[in-house]
């Protein structure tokens, strides 16, 4: 491997590319040994971006639990509407 690999290899990815890749890492869509490692080396070193990953993990892991559950028919009325005017 050459100097120009190694350079390549030890990209640090900024907050913009980490929180574009957040959704792809949290959900174990990087299968690229490289591009894990750098999405790792940032939410290590940025407080901000990993502050934004634990959020949505409990976001997720909330959400598996509701629907998990049983919901209220007019609950998920309420919703649909919701969801319906956006």
């Amino acid at each position: 491997m050459s100097d120009t690999d190694d350079k390549l290899d030890s990209h640090e990815i900024d907050c913009l590319e980490a929180i574009g890749q957040l959704y792809a890492y949290l959900d174990g869509e990087i299968n690229d040994k490289a591009k894990k490692a750098q999405m790792e080396q940032h939410l290590a070193h940025c407080k901000s971006c990993y502050s934004r990953s634990q959020m949505e993990m409990a976001i997720n892991k909330r959400l598996e639990i509701m629907n998990k559950t049983d919901r209220p028919e007019t609950l998920q009325e309420k919703l649909r509407n919701v969801i319906d005017k956006l």
